[in-house]
């Protein structure tokens, strides 16, 4: 809000929403000046629709919608060298998740279906063990995908029992989840 009491605008767009997730999160995106690190560093950018850069900048811009549509947010891997080498101390990894969350939350059609279901079902098993249970992972994941109705074909079951068979081997796949004696801290940073 401006002083006289109205919403800022940018273009005609309101920029409360970025206003509220830099206060939220205390990721100060008006800080950006587009020198374009974020994404000459980043080893996934050739593969998103927007950039790191344009993330921010259309973030600045409150442009909400066209951020949340986007494939970008959920290509991101967090390698988090988009903030490392930001000048101005951007965690621009953490807004990537920030908006993923976002979308998780408001229950919007995300970009991309298979990763936005991972990244859900990967959160769900970490807040309720406070660690990573391989088997239960991959097993709530096959699950949620068919009941979307996304049925694997046997080149994807194929990869998936060779993918687990060495750690199988070495006894590395706990068939039941163990729960981690910080569970509790795990789900105070979840909830950030």
């Amino acid at each position: 809000m401006n002083p006289s009491g109205s919403t800022l605008q940018v273009g005609g767009r309101e920029r409360l929403w970025s206003q509220a997730l830099a206060a939220d999160s205390g990721i100060q995106v008006g800080s950006c000046c587009q020198c374009l690190r974020c994404t000459n560093s980043c080893p996934v950018g050739p593969f998103m629709d927007l950039k790191p850069h344009q993330v921010v900048r259309l973030v600045q811009l409150g442009e909400k919608e066209q951020v949340l549509q986007s494939s970008a947010i959920w290509i991101c891997l967090s390698f988090e060298m988009c903030s490392t080498y930001c000048p101005n101390e951007i965690d621009v990894a953490a807004l990537m998740g920030r908006l993923k969350n976002a979308v998780v939350s408001t229950r919007k059609k995300p970009a991309e279906r298979d990763i936005a279901l991972f990244h859900r079902v990967f959160l769900e098993v970490l807040h309720a063990h406070g660690r990573m249970n391989d088997l239960q992972l991959l097993r709530r994941f096959k699950l949620e995908s068919l009941l979307q109705g996304r049925l694997p074909g046997q080149e994807d079951l194929a990869e998936d029992l060779s993918l687990a068979w060495e750690p199988w081997k070495r006894r590395r796949l706990r068939v039941l989840p163990e729960r981690s004696r910080g569970a509790v801290e795990i789900r105070k940073v979840l909830l950030q």
